[in-house]
């Protein structure tokens, strides 16, 4: 195994050194080396400020094309939100239509219930004032035949009152319904 190993050691170096090249010392001359790299230089420049002047101007196109973009999505965003804003409007409109109607419809029906009450009071009234001729065209008509009693005139005068009273209470409230009425219509 050592000679094995003593061997392979041996056969590397040889490939190596086999193999290896010959170096040659070289000179240059400083005097035609440096026109030529100066020379290199100036078109390595000028190559580098055309291609950042290249990309200066895409940059710039880039940066113009990106405002113009925002412009116009500012701008869809203004006519977007111009749009919600007539349509929020026109809602309102319509729901103020809407309260309006139902307003007047309520008025209206505020107005036929004021005119219903006070064409109930006036038939009430009417009815009492023709139980109130009855009863005094009855009384009349009793006492002229004498077969009342003077407890019964006074019973009968008594129940006349009454009517009379509940006729100036029904024209109080005849005066009161044509009054909410006219309060109502105005």
């Amino acid at each position: 195994m050592k000679t094995k190993l003593l061997l392979l050691v041996f056969a590397f170096f040889s490939f190596l050194t086999g193999f290896s090249q010959e170096v040659k010392p070289v000179t240059k001359d400083s005097v035609s080396v440096l026109p030529i790299a100066i020379s290199k230089n100036k078109i390595t420049d000028q190559t580098a400020i055309n291609e950042r002047k290249s990309a200066e101007k895409e940059l710039k196109a880039a940066e113009k094309q990106k405002k113009e973009a925002q412009r116009e999505s500012d701008k869809a965003e203004k006519s977007r939100k111009k749009a919600e804003k007539s349509k929020l409007k026109e809602e309102k409109a319509q729901k103020k239509r809407d309260r309006e109607a139902k307003k007047e419809a309520k008025a209206e029906k505020k107005i036929a219930k004021a005119e219903k009450a006070v064409q109930k009071t006036n038939k009430k009234l009417d009815s009492a004032k023709k139980d109130l001729d009855k009863m005094k065209a009855k009384l009349d008509k009793s006492t002229a035949r004498g077969k009342l009693t003077d407890v019964e005139i006074q019973k009968q005068n008594v129940k006349i009152s009454k009517k009379q009273l509940d006729i100036s209470e029904l024209e109080a409230d005849l005066i009161k319904a044509q009054q909410n009425l006219d309060k109502i219509k105005r």
